[in-house]
């Protein structure tokens, strides 16, 4: 008899060892320097990565997986019997969802439900972990399904930029705000609510926007709950542990991930990105 298996997408971010331990299939997003294509996390890891932005004189580019790729996973899985749960970047980020959907559509399969997470990195990473521990433990599709619906209407994501050149290039600010940032080393406070990334505030300085988020965090969420922390980083590991150190103590973390942020993340964020996800236990 099959099982129920989680298929995700790089942009969660996920831990190698986590995703060796709960079986979880990743689809690769790619990264592209000019003519130069790299799958996300298997052609390039985010320290390779980093290397490249700093020496290259293009902006990265990003593509989804196209659904040929999202076809070969799910064939492999029906053949066994397996039910696939498919869970992805947010639709509003990516069009990776609605590569899994044609892919879905081409194979006509009935036991594959394919899910928009409207989060990315570790949000989406987490709620991924989270459906592929129930599957491991052998919980039927409804109960897996209660897990994902859960955990999505409880996972907060926030996060800062150390520059807004990446976003400026995206096209999500303007050139003069871009310049104006950099001159006053504003630092942006973004979330992703609804499937989106929505800023919230902007600080002047990264160690004044690290206590802002550590104080967003506390006001936003119930500081008696039991939770599952993530902390993101790029390339700044001291200010994601200046971060830590401040949330840790006011939070019930049962279980604790420091990821690094993959090449497609950073891509749009730039490697100055530090930030923290907080999900409901």
């Amino acid at each position: 008899m099959g099982r129920v298996r989680i298929v995700t997408d790089s942009t969660a971010d996920i831990p190698q060892e986590l995703v060796d331990e709960l079986g979880i299939i990743v689809v690769p997003l790619k990264v592209s320097f000019g003519s130069d294509i790299y799958r996300d996390g298997v052609d390039i890891k985010p320290r390779e990565f980093i290397a490249l932005m700093e020496k290259e004189k293009v902006m990265p580019t990003t593509s989804q997986p196209s659904p040929g790729e999202f076809v070969s996973v799910y064939e492999n899985l029906a053949a066994k019997g397996d039910t696939v749960v498919s869970i992805h970047l947010s639709g509003k980020l990516s069009g990776t969802v609605q590569s899994a959907q044609t892919a879905k559509a081409m194979t006509g399969a009935r036991d594959v439900y394919i899910i928009d997470s409207k989060t990315a990195s570790m949000g989406l990473g987490l709620i991924v972990l989270a459906a592929a521990k129930a599957a491991k433990e052998g919980q039927p599709i409804r109960e897996v399904m209660s897990v994902i619906k859960y955990k999505m209407a409880r996972t907060f994501v926030i996060f800062l930029v150390d520059t807004l050149e990446y976003l400026e290039k995206g096209g999500r600010i303007g050139k003069a705000s871009a310049l104006l940032g950099t001159m006053l080393k504003i630092k942006p406070i973004l979330t992703v609510d609804a499937g989106q990334v929505i800023p919230l505030e902007k600080v002047r300085g990264k160690a004044a926007a690290i206590d802002r988020i550590a104080q967003i965090v506390t006001d936003r969420t119930d500081i008696s709950k039991h939770y599952v922390c993530s902390f993101l980083y790029g390339n700044d590991y001291e200010a994601m542990t200046s971060l830590k150190e401040k949330v840790l103590p006011v939070f019930n973390c049962g279980n604790l991930i420091v990821t690094e942020v993959g090449p497609v993340i950073m891509s749009h964020t730039g490697p100055g990105i530090v930030g923290v996800v907080l999900c409901r236990a």
